[in-house]
């Protein structure tokens, strides 16, 4: 088999369907970045456990337990996902993603294998997609780097940070107990600057060119920025974008 892969990458390759001349250098170029991201990743689909994203270092866990609230995102369990990793997308992954560190596990066979943020571009688990946000020219506004969960991917791109520390207090019967808090910030995109959306005021400040019409769909669709704060900033998002400029 070891000997058989690389036959195979190099067969795909040069085996690539050569584009028409009639099509534009900027279709050619996306046409050949394209063929050799998927070719990359079937080479690696097919290394299975000797793939680069099954190479790296052992999950270290935390060694205390909280009282309340999780480590984890959505769940301890394992869940479904997907990781742009290296430059390469990698499918039907068993994902861990503790955000209380921000540490991406991946699960192979009884191995759990952390993955070095620097690598991870954006990855999704449990139907829930992040992208890993530098501080530059495309995220301004953006306060701090790391992993955001991308809420909308409209023009109007809204994220949401997940911040999680740990209380401790001295018990005389229990010892430390540790309690998780959740601090949780949103930003959205509106032209070429990010701003916080945390309350309904900055919400309608930023879309205050559509603000009474945006508070009119805010009212008739019975949406409540305390209670149900990720759908009512990602329904007014997607409705702000069809309003005309």
């Amino acid at each position: 088999m070891e000997l058989r892969l690389p036959a195979v990458f190099i067969f795909v390759i040069f085996f690539i369907p050569i584009p028409v001349c009639a099509q534009s250098q900027v279709e050619d170029s996306i046409f050949y970045r394209s063929a050799i991201t998927n070719t990359i990743a079937f080479y690696y689909s097919q290394l299975g456990d000797q793939s680069p994203i099954f190479n790296g270092s052992l999950y270290p866990p935390l060694p205390y337990t909280f009282k309340e609230g999780s480590p984890f995102f959505l769940s301890e369990k394992p869940m479904l996902g997907s990781v742009v990793y290296d430059g390469i997308q990698y499918s039907d992954l068993s994902l861990r993603y503790e955000d209380f560190r921000q540490y991406l596990v991946s699960i192979d066979q009884s191995y759990q294998l952390l993955l070095i943020n620097q690598k991870i571009r954006s990855f999704t688990i449990g139907g829930h997609q992040f992208d890993n946000v530098h501080l530059d020219s495309l995220h301004r506004g953006i306060p701090t780097a790391g992993f955001y969960e991308v809420l909308y991917a409209g023009p109007s791109r809204l994220l949401k940070s997940t911040y999680k520390k740990s209380n401790e207090t001295l018990s005389m019967s229990e010892g430390v107990v540790r309690v998780m808090e959740v601090i949780e910030d949103y930003y959205i995109k509106i032209g070429k600057v990010f701003g916080p959306v945390n309350t309904k005021s900055e919400l309608l400040a930023k879309m205050k060119n559509h603000r009474k019409e945006v508070q009119r769909y805010i009212r008739k669709n019975k949406l409540n920025f305390r209670k149900d704060k990720d759908n009512t900033l990602t329904q007014t998002a997607a409705y702000f974008d069809q309003l005309p400029d």
